[in-house]
């Protein structure tokens, strides 16, 4: 007498998915307002060629956010790009969760295996000093320290920026 059994497959983690989504949607929503109000990421950007694609996705079939340079600013593209000049892929649905929600930052994701690029590897890397900027503006002071090797300095400009992502940054993307 044989038995079947069924194979067994691991269920999606439903609440990681919504957090990494929204995540995912505020963080475009920030970058998008911050390019506009903030100086460090007008610098940081000004390098990067006019319709550059940044793209972040969950492997395999997971959510992603997409960005786009144009006329000096960026731009909040959802999860409509396929392909990008740079790509960042994160290893599976935890791994996302980990790294957007601050448990652990993107220098030890990277550490770790759990992120991989593909692309150019300057703009990588100032994508990740844009994205630091972002964060320190977005976490508490306590929060950043665990995220980012050296956190940028909070001074009543970074914290009128703050108010401002808060408040409207993040509703209207202005």
């Amino acid at each position: 007498m044989s038995i079947m059994y069924r194979p067994i497959t691991p269920g999606i983690r439903w609440v990681k998915l919504i957090v990494v989504k929204i995540v995912f949607i505020v963080l475009g929503r920030a970058f998008q307002s911050a390019s506009i109000h903030d100086s460090n990421i007008k610098e940081e950007i000004k390098s990067w060629y006019d319709g550059m694609t940044i793209m972040m996705k969950v492997l395999p079939d997971g959510p992603s956010m997409g960005l786009l340079k144009e006329n000096k600013r960026i731009r909040f593209r959802g999860a409509k790009l396929q392909h990008a000049d740079l790509e960042i892929y994160f290893k599976n649905l935890q791994c996302a969760f980990m790294v957007l929600t601050p448990t652990m930052g993107a220098h030890q994701a990277f550490a770790e295996k759990r992120m991989s690029i593909k692309g150019d590897l300057s703009i990588a890397v100032s994508f990740t000093r844009a994205l630091t900027v972002i964060l320190g503006t977005l976490y508490p002071g306590f929060i950043v320290k665990r995220l980012v090797k050296r956190p940028p300095r909070v001074d009543f400009k970074r914290l009128g920026l703050r108010v401002w992502l808060y408040t409207f940054g993040i509703i209207l993307g202005k």
